[in-house]
């Protein structure tokens, strides 16, 4: 875990024991562990190697966080994949420096809801992975952030 997240780490190592985070922004530092401490403790914690990041844009319109699982011998797009079991949780900041804390700390539930979830290489295109990510999020406690989301951004047509 990187340097300055000492605060952080009981409840993100908690919640994701083998985690490695590189967040260099003091706000969605701050904000990704205030939404970690809220994820209840009584939970399965995700025991995959999981990386949380972030990125000044991604390549999918609208999307401001994106988590993906990569199983070996999958190929996307031409690429072979070669880790086994590891998620990538990307926040795309250029979007999310337009959104209020609340709606950021939605996002940072909705894609650590996938991770739990086991998401796969594409989450945008299944609605139905949609609502069971927003919805795992709900039931940790982040109605309102999701609502504040709502309220600020127009929702993406799913396939």
């Amino acid at each position: 875990m990187d340097a300055g997240r000492e605060g952080m780490a009981d409840d993100l190592l908690a919640f994701i024991p083998n985690v490695s985070v590189n967040i260099d922004n003091p706000r969605y530092g701050m904000l990704l562990h205030q939404c970690v401490s809220r994820i209840p403790k009584s939970g399965i914690p995700i025991q995959l190697e999981t990386r949380i990041r972030l990125k000044s844009k991604g390549s999918l319109p609208g999307v401001v966080g994106l988590t993906t699982f990569l199983v070996e011998g999958y190929s996307s797009r031409g690429s072979k994949r070669g880790a086994i079991g590891l998620h990538t949780v990307t926040f795309y900041t250029r979007l999310l420096s337009q959104l209020s804390d609340k709606a950021v700390m939605a996002v940072m539930a909705h894609e650590l809801a996938h991770a739990w979830l086991n998401e796969h290489i594409r989450p945008e295109a299944s609605k139905r992975r949609e609502e069971d990510a927003d919805l795992l999020a709900e039931m940790w406690g982040f109605e309102p952030e999701l609502r504040a989301l709502s309220e600020e951004t127009e929702p993406l047509i799913a396939d």
